[in-house]
C-alpha cells in the first residue's frame, strides 16, 4: 500500500472502512517500511493542521492490520522498480519494488502508478470491490 490510504485513514477518510472491512476480504495489508516512516513523519503537522493529539494520531497508525517489510525484502526490485517510476515521483521506488517483489495490487490514489505494469485499486475501487 502506498502512504496516502494510510494517511486518510488518519484523517478519518474512507480508507477507515476499507481497513474496518478487511478481515475476511484482504490477507494483508503490505507495505513498506520506508512508507511507514514517510507517514509518520507527517503525523506532526496533521496533528496540528487537525488540533489533535500526535499521540493519538500514531495511536490510530498502529490499529490497521499492516504488515511492514524492510528494504531488503525488495530490493531485488528496486533497480526495475527505479526505471518505471523514479522520473514521475522517488519517493515512490519503494512502494513499487515492493508490489513487483509481492506481485500484488497496490492501494493507492497515486495517479503516479498508472502505466507502470501493476494492477492498481484506488480507495473507491475497494470499497465496491469488497461491497463495504
Amino acid at each position: 500500500m502506498d502512504a496516502n490510504p494510510l494517511i486518510a485513514g488518519l484523517l478519518g477518510g474512507a480508507a477507515v472502512r476499507v481497513f474496518l472491512g478487511y478481515p475476511d476480504r484482504v490477507g494483508e495489508f503490505a507495505v513498506a517500511e520506508h512508507t511507514l516512516e514517510e507517514v509518520r513523519g507527517f503525523i506532526p503537522e496533521l496533528a496540528r493542521d487537525l488540533d489533535e493529539d500526535p499521540e493519538r494520531l500514531r495511536l490510530v497508525l498502529a490499529l490497521p492490520p499492516l504488515e511492514p517489510y524492510p528494504r531488503q525484502s525488495y530490493e531485488a526490485q528496486l533497480e526495475e522498480a527505479e526505471r518505471r517510476i523514479a522520473q514521475r515521483d522517488p519517493d515512490d521506488v519503494d512502494v513499487l519494488a515492493l508490489v513487483l517483489e509481492l506481485d500484488c495490487p497496490l492501494w493507492s490514489n497515486d495517479r503516479d502508478f498508472e502505466g507502470v505494469g501493476i494492477e492498481r485499486f484506488t480507495t473507491a475501487q475497494l470499497l465496491q470491490q469488497l461491497n463495504l
